[in-house]
């Protein structure tokens, strides 16, 4: 009998502490707020230069603190500042005949060319008037002075042939009249050849040359006047935004060659020294960047309903146990999970769970990556 009430009060007792369990835990569900547990993380910032080189030297140190766009690793920019001299004198020369061309022929060209076009005019005017009375009347009268005197030269010839011959006189003498009678000759040749062509008046020849001269520059004339192509000042254009897009390109490359931290960050690891050849693209230093810090927690599905992004929080940690730090939930993740073995929960192990990453306020910069956070969450209302 004793044994028999023994078990009923057993049974009793372990039903009523079932229910108290049951009641807590709905108790603990119901309340306004919930704690989940997690650790503080920072983002790793993996810097590096995109044109690489040999390290001329290393600013930074590990665990240095560092401000954004503070120099970390300086590379040999001398091959760089070649080729960036070289781009910026190709660009003075492109834009200096953007410049030529975009201001047409100089005012001493122009006029250099309308002289010449008035003089080959004039040239062909003078051809297509033949020659004038004057010059044919000057000509027969230079014609006939130069027979005159041939024939005069003639019979001093012949006299001076007769004295030597009589031996009156020296051969020297009639020599020399032999050569003045022979020089006239060709003066009297000369001028009845220059008498026949006035005579026969300016050939077709002659003036088809003059025509075409006459020609060339009066479109010598009109492209001086017309200026330069749009084509040409097109493609001198295209030259010097070619040249300018190099020299920006080479400026990019020369400002690669100083290695700076983007943001405010702590040097977690710059394993350099100066001679040490860097590639190109490849990371150089680890920082971490200390100024956003932020708790990896685990939400177990039942309550996804009660947080949404944006909720405000209350974190706290095992280093500042009286200290209450503000943060808010920053994202949800959307595929579950089964919570790591490294956070300590309140829930089941074996149940999924979903991460949430939640932004901590740390104004003074205690907060330290990997402490233990104990995040407090109120219901969304």
């Amino acid at each position: 009998m004793k044994k028999r009430t023994i078990w009923i009060w057993i049974i009793v007792v372990a039903a009523v502490g079932l229910w108290a369990g049951q009641a807590f835990l709905t108790f603990y569900r119901d309340s306004a707020e919930f704690v989940v547990s997690g650790i503080v993380e920072a983002d790793d910032i993996h810097v590096g230069s995109k044109v690489g080189g040999r390290v001329l030297r290393v600013v930074a140190r590990e665990g240095q603190m560092v401000k954004g766009n503070d120099p970390l690793v300086v590379l040999e920019p001398n091959e760089i500042n070649a080729s960036f001299a070289e781009a910026q004198a190709m660009l003075r020369q492109a834009e200096a005949r953007l410049s030529e061309l975009m201001a047409g022929y100089r005012t001493e060209e122009i006029d250099q060319a309308e002289a010449s076009m008035k003089q080959f005019q004039a040239e062909l005017d003078q051809l297509l008037a033949g020659p004038r009375p004057q010059e044919m009347e000057q000509a027969r009268a230079e014609w006939l002075a130069a027979k005159a005197q041939h024939e005069n030269a003639q019979r001093f010839q012949q006299r001076m042939k007769d004295l030597v011959g009589r031996q009156l006189v020296a051969q020297q003498e009639y020599d020399d009249a032999m050569a003045k009678a022979e020089e006239f000759e060709q003066k009297t040749k000369s001028a009845k050849e220059r008498y026949d062509l006035l005579l026969a008046g300016t050939r077709k020849e002659e003036i088809a040359r003059a025509q075409q001269r006459l020609a060339e520059a009066a479109a010598k004339l009109r492209q001086l006047r017309g200026g330069y192509r749009k084509e040409e000042i097109a493609q001198a254009r295209a030259g010097a935004e070619m040249a300018r897009a190099r020299v920006q390109l080479l400026k990019t490359r020369l400002e690669e060659t100083v290695v700076r931290s983007p943001v405010d960050a702590l040097v977690e690891v710059l394993d350099l020294q100066p001679g040490d050849l860097v590639e190109p693209g490849k990371p150089v230093a680890t920082l971490i960047r200390t100024g956003q810090l932020w708790v990896r927690a685990y939400l177990s599905e039942d309550r996804l309903g009660q947080v949404q992004p944006g909720l405000k929080v209350k974190v706290r940690v095992d280093s500042f146990p009286g200290r209450t730090f503000a943060g808010a939930v920053r994202r949800l993740h959307r595929r579950a999970e089964f919570t790591p073995r490294n956070v300590q929960t309140r829930e089941e192990r074996v149940l999924q769970v979903f991460q949430t990453d939640i932004d901590v306020e740390d104004p003074e910069g205690v907060l330290r990556p990997g402490m233990n956070a104990d995040v407090t969450i109120s219901k969304r209302k």
